[in-house]
């Protein structure tokens, strides 16, 4: 009976994950939001949404990083009712196995977004060179990665000039590098709460 209950609420909350990244794509798309559907979906998910929408961390100038950690909270919550549908047990261990996982994919998944945006700044300096410069999409996107950029090669260059290229070269290794090391030991804090006893 418990196992059927736990496998219809993690169905349910897999779905409504489903509807929120739906939400999440039409506010991407002005017209959408004046359409019946896109209300009825805003009825249905920015309440939850918005418990995460003031977190300032999440957000880095205009890009708002807060929809990750609402998602991996949900897929989360999935995974656990899955795994009390599956199992005859759970023990404290694995959910605290869980929840780490799920702070991870959340820091896996900006690190990786903001990775993605670097090389596609990168590859646009080193192919087009300055026809990109009046463009205001670049110069938005400059605006939301620059700070990051900036951040970060200082932590290497000091006070010493570079160009914004290498500043970026710097900033996209050093991302690859955290997001390899972050992977590694979160894998194994996760593995070790997993195997606890308790």
């Amino acid at each position: 009976m418990f196992r059927t209950v736990f496998a219809i609420l993690a169905s349910v909350v897999s779905l409504y994950a489903i509807v929120c990244v739906v939400r999440i794509i039409l506010t991407w798309i002005p017209r959408a939001t004046f359409h019946p559907a896109t209300k009825f979906l805003a009825s249905i998910c920015d309440p939850f949404l918005d418990l995460f929408h003031g977190i300032r961390w999440m957000r880095m100038g205009s890009l708002d990083f807060s929809p990750a950690i609402a998602l991996c909270l949900l897929g989360a919550v999935s995974t656990i009712f899955s795994h009390l549908a599956n199992s005859s047990s759970m023990r404290l261990g694995l959910i605290l196995g869980l929840l780490l996982q799920t702070v991870w994919s959340v820091v896996a998944s900006v690190l990786s977004f903001l990775i993605i945006l670097l090389v596609i700044r990168l590859i646009m300096i080193l192919v087009a060179k300055n026809s990109f410069s009046n463009n205001p999409i670049i110069y938005q996107l400059d605006q939301c990665i620059g700070a990051i950029v900036t951040s970060i090669s200082r932590t290497f260059t000091g006070s010493r000039q570079i160009t914004y290229k290498t500043g970026l070269i710097i900033a996209i290794a050093t991302l690859i590098v955290l997001n390899f090391i972050g992977q590694l030991l979160f894998s194994i804090l996760v593995n070790i709460l997993a195997n606890l006893p308790l």
